[in-house]
Parts: C-alpha cells; sequence; structure tokens
C-alpha cells in the first residue's frame, strides 16, 4: 500500500473488473490508414484511432458510434470500429441523434415487433365490443398540443342536477399487446416514451401509438373508463370502472380551447356544440384545483420551454410554454382520476404500481430552511418538514417576488425523486396519500401494467397463480419504469440544452434581459425570460474582491453584490455545442449602473 498523507486513505488500482464506456458517440474524420474519432462525452477525453476496415463506409466529417475494441494505455491510443454512421456533423437532426444514442436509445423497432404491430392495426370489430360498455353515444372530446400524433386520453361531462358526472376514457393499449409477447418485452425493454424537440422515440411502433390504440376523431376505439360524479363542492361522490368503447367527436388543442374561455367569438361558433360541455368542464376544473390547493398540493409553476424546430431540426423560436386553464384542465382530470384508481385498487390490497414521492430528509429540510431565512423568510411547522402544507405556504408567499423562481428551485431539489414502488408510500408534492399512473398507457410501461391488473380485476380472473405472478412483476414493472424514466429525463434535458445552445449560436453579441437563478463562488447562472440560461464568470463581473456567501446564494464584493432574483441585462459571449454550454457577459449598462454604489 503507497504511504498515505495524515487523515487520509490511498491505494492503486489492481485490476480493472468493467469499463464504464463500451461505445461512445464522437465525430470521425479520416487519416490515413483510416480515421480519428473525437468522443462527445468528456469523461472519454482521448480520441479513437478507427482501422480502414472499420470506418463502415464514414466518409468526410460525420457523427458515428463506435463500439470500442482496445482501451488507451500510456503508450497506445484506443481503437474502436463504427457500427453506425448518424450523418453530418453539421445537421441539427444529427446533432439531436448523437445525443439520443449516447444514452442508448433506439429509435428503430425490432422487424418481428413491427410486423406484430402491423397485424393488430386493423379497425374495430363486433366480436371486440362484447362486454363492454357503449360510450359511443355521448359527447367526448380530446384536447392535447397543436403536435401532438398519440392521444391517451378523452374526455366527457355532463350535468346530474347539481352534480357533475365526468368520463375519462383512457386507451385500452392492454387489449392489444399481451403480456410476455413479443410487442409487450420490446415496451418493458424501452419503459416510456422519450420527447425531442425535433424528434420522439415512442415505447410503441407508431401503428400502435398513433394508430389503433390512438384516441382519433371518428373512429371507434376500445378505452379503460373511468366514470365519476362529483359534489357542487368537487368531491367524489361516486365512481365506476368499465371496459369501454369512445367514438370521440372532437380533437380539440390547448390553444383553441383557451381561446373559446376567453370568448374567441369565431371558435366559439365553430365548436358550439361543445362550448356548454367546455364551461362545465372549467368550473369543475377549478373546484379540483382548489381542493388540490386545500389539501397542500406543491405547485412550483416553473418556467418550461416551447422549443420550436423545422423540418431541418432547425430552431425557429424558443418561448416559455403557456400553462393556461385548459392545460390545467387536463391535468386536474388526470390527477383525480390517477388518485381514485390508486385508492380503489389499494384498498383491496391487490398487487400495484404506484407514483410515489416519498417527504423530504430532515436533513435537506434543515439546510433549506437555513436558505430560506437569508430571504427573511421562514419554513413554518416541523423540524422535519413532514407536512407539504408548510411548503406549500412559502411557495404562495414568494408569488410574484424576483426570488420566487430561484427558491421553487432550490426547494423543488431539496425533494426526493418521484418514483414508481410496488409498496403505497404516497405522494408528497401533491399530497395524496393514493397515487399512481394510469392515464398513459401509450408512453408508460407503469399504466399499462395497472391496465392489466383492472382488466383482470373486472373480468373476475385473477386467479392465485396470476396474483403470484403479478406480485413478483409489479416489483420488476416499478424498478424498470423507474431507471428508463430517468435516463429519457436526462436525455430529454441534454437535447433541450443542445438546441439552447444551437439556437444561441447566431445571438452572440446579442443583448437580453433575464434573472440570477444561479450563485456559485465561480459567477452567476442567469436565466432569460425565455427560459435560456447562462453563465456569467467571476473574472467578467465588473472588479472587485468577490466573496461567495453559500448560506444566502450571494457574490459580494466591496462595491457590488449579486444576489438570486436580480433582475440584469446581459449580452452573449459564446455558445458552445458540445457542452451545452452558453456564455454571458454583464451588458456595459449594468456595469455602469454600478459604479459608486455602496451595498455596505
Amino acid at each position: 500500500m503507497p504511504q498515505a498523507a495524515r487523515g487520509k486513505t490511498i491505494g492503486r488500482v489492481i485490476r480493472i473488473l468493467a469499463r464504464g464506456f463500451t461505445t461512445i458517440v464522437g465525430t470521425f474524420a479520416p487519416t490515413s490508414g483510416g480515421g480519428l474519432v473525437v468522443p462527445d462525452d468528456a469523461r472519454f477525453a482521448d480520441s479513437m484511432f478507427i482501422p480502414a476496415n472499420k470506418t463502415n463506409g464514414a466518409v468526410g466529417t460525420v457523427k458515428v458510434v463506435v463500439k470500442i475494441t482496445e482501451y488507451p494505455t500510456r503508450t497506445r491510443m484506443a481503437q474502436g470500429e463504427v457500427i453506425e454512421v448518424l450523418g453530418d456533423a453539421k445537421s441539427f437532426k444529427v446533432s439531436t441523434l448523437s445525443v439520443i444514442r449516447s444514452f442508448g436509445l433506439i429509435d428503430e423497432f425490432p422487424e418481428n415487433v413491427v410486423k406484430e404491430a402491423e397485424k393488430l392495426n386493423v379497425p374495430v370489430t363486433e366480436s371486440q365490443l362484447k362486454g363492454r360498455k357503449d360510450f359511443r353515444g355521448e359527447l367526448t372530446i380530446t384536447i392535447d398540443g397543436e403536435d401532438a400524433r398519440d392521444f391517451d386520453d378523452a374526455i366527457s361531462l355532463k350535468m346530474k342536477g347539481d352534480n357533475y358526472v365526468l368520463s375519462v376514457h383512457i386507451a385500452d393499449v392492454g387489449e392489444y399487446v399481451k403480456q410476455g409477447g413479443v410487442i409487450d418485452k420490446e415496451a418493458f425493454r424501452r419503459g416510456t416514451s422519450v420527447y425531442f424537440p425535433d424528434y420522439v422515440i415512442p415505447m410503441l411502433p407508431k401503428t400502435l401509438s398513433n394508430g389503433i390504440c390512438s384516441l382519433n376523431p371518428n373512429e371507434d376505439r376500445l378505452t379503460l373508463s373511468v366514470v365519476m360524479e362529483f359534489d357542487k363542492d368537487g368531491n367524489v361522490k361516486d365512481y365506476n370502472f368499465y371496459e369501454g368503447v369512445i367514438r370521440s367527436a372532437f380533437r380539440m388543442t390547448y390553444t383553441n380551447v383557451t381561446k373559446i374561455f376567453d370568448g374567441d367569438s369565431e371558435l366559439c361558433h365553430k365548436y358550439k356544440e361543445i362550448v356548454p360541455m367546455l364551461n362545465q368542464m372549467a368550473k369543475l376544473a377549478v373546484l379540483l384545483l382548489n381542493r388540490r390547493n386545500r389539501a397542500g398540493q406543491l405547485d412550483f409553476d416553473l418556467p418550461e420551454a416551447q422549443i420550436d424546430v423545422d423540418e431541418e431540426g432547425r430552431i425557429t423560436s424558443i418561448t416559455k410554454k403557456p400553462r393556461n386553464l385548459s392545460d390545467r384542465l387536463i391535468e386536474q382530470f388526470m390527477v383525480i382520476t390517477n388518485e381514485v384508481v390508486a385508492r380503489h385498487f389499494d384498498s383491496l390490497n391487490m398487487p400495484f404500481v404506484f407514483r410515489v414521492h416519498e417527504e423530504p430528509t430532515p436533513e435537506r429540510v434543515k439546510a433549506f430552511r437555513e436558505f430560506v431565512s437569508s430571504f427573511g423568510l421562514k419554513l413554518q411547522g416541523s423540524a422535519d418538514g413532514s407536512d407539504p402544507k408548510d411548503f406549500q405556504k412559502l411557495l404562495l408567499e414568494i408569488q410574484n417576488t424576483p426570488y420566487s423562481q430561484p427558491i421553487s428551485k432550490v426547494m423543488l431539489k431539496s425533494m426526493q425523486k418521484a418514483r414508481y414502488d410496488s409498496e403505497n408510500l404516497g405522494h408528497f408534492g401533491l399530497a395524496l396519500k393514493d397515487y399512481c399512473h394510469f392515464t398513459s398507457p401509450i408512453r408508460r410501461y407503469p399504466d399499462l401494467t395497472i391496465h392489466r391488473i383492472i382488466k383482470l380485476f373486472l373480468k373476475n380472473r385473477l386467479t392465485m397463480e396470476k396474483l403470484n405472478f403479478l406480485q413478483e412483476f409489479v416489483k420488476e414493472s416499478a424498478e424498470q419504469s423507474s431507471v428508463t424514466e430517468r435516463n429519457a429525463e436526462v436525455a430529454e434535458r441534454e437535447v433541450d440544452d443542445l438546441k439552447k445552445a444551437e439556437y444561441m449560436l447566431d445571438k452572440i453579441g446579442e443583448s437580453f434581459e433575464g434573472n440570477i437563478s444561479g450563485v456559485t463562488d465561480a459567477g452567476l447562472f442567469v436565466q432569460l425570460d425565455n427560459t435560456i440560461e447562462g453563465f456569467i464568470y467571476k473574472e467578467s463581473l465588473p472588479e472587485d474582491h468577490y466573496i461567495f456567501d453559500q448560506t444566502r446564494y450571494i457574490l459580494v464584493g466591496r462595491r457590488n453584490r449579486f444576489m438570486l432574483g436580480e433582475r440584469l441585462k446581459v449580452r452573449v459571449a459564446a455558445s458552445d455545442i458540445n457542452t451545452r454550454h452558453i456564455d454571458f457577459e454583464l451588458d456595459n449598462i449594468n456595469q455602469d449602473s454600478r459604479k459608486n454604489v455602496n451595498f455596505s
């Protein structure tokens, strides 16, 4: 054992048991005898040599996926073989594909899965309708984004005196994707659909996700339906589950529904058949939202980027995505449906997949409490912060303040990650004892798992053998779905950051306004109004002797002070699409305005 410094333990590597990298994505450039690949991932720092017979036809400067055949040593560089040529390294679409491949995501389905899906994509037959509740006579609609192609959910509402009767119809994917079949195994492996600004990797083949499973308008579709009755205060009075069939009458968008709520005369006339129902839906949604708020749900209301791209994958605009009543309407209807389903099946003590969000750890609560105290704020409640209402009160207190978003971000980081579990551990963020994901089986595997359990329950086919199988499978489904969800989230965030960096490439030198969203010893993070975040290095700030106060998240100098939430005007200094890093500098106006300011 080598000599250890006082207070430290050191050692040496005896043997490498496994490698962290087996494939890499990088930029290929031809050389004599083959080519060189510069990896995109900075953790694999060295370039890699590709022998001439291992280039897979790569020509020019292109993005490639490389299988590592020889790892680097002190005297020899790494070697590999190109297993996929992605395309021109300068292409916007290829840049997205490069990130996708670096996360091990595959967009193409195996041939046997595609063929099986094609067999299933046929119109609904009369024999499939036996035993199903027929909802085709009810006025039913879908509400989604403009670019949506797969419709998981449809809704209908009618009044029963002062009570609301809401029908939430969810695509009956389990009728088509059978447990253990080739499509099911591929869906389990993927776990979730992954959404990028210019690309979607679906969990199911498009012939299913956009075809027979999608609740397209004016077509008969099989559903699992939850019919709920609410009183005039929004409390659930009764509910029932059905295998059903629907025929959606209108494919509505959030934008058009919002305009209808705002009184757009042209749209109100065009959709006059459903306007009364939409208005009743809005009233119910507000009741449900108020119910959730009284329970203590945490609404961080952090801005989400709307990244629009053209056919080449080039970004046309980046804006803050609106959050209107139409969005909240669907959100509240899906939340209450998921809650009702979870509560019912938990009461039956059946194998199930729950969506859980455990309360924050006492250590994180303590750190967050100290952080907000620097703003003169106080997190009420017990030391362990086990009541979501205490966090909700603070969120309400900081609404419409300059530091609302930064504090919300830090609060969110103090929380645990939501995940899937076979045990019902509650959902802290939603302030719910029972919660699951039931409403999106086209794009989430845990929803599909739940659908199968419900279908067996409705048909009274839950034999002891099936219950024993499900007891183990729900654990596997929860674990796999949690892993694939995390991988998808990181990949989506990486591509969003890539697109933002690409978007800012031709904005070098331009000025924007934003707020300080983070403070570190090295400098400041500034988020623009369109959600793009960049960094100002301490060295480019007005000359001063700066000290980082990590308790209050303030960078303090003798003449200058920078704190979370502060409004700044910045200039774009640089944008690097490889690192997804954007550099800002303070605009001269800011620097001039800070001269001779005494912050003592």
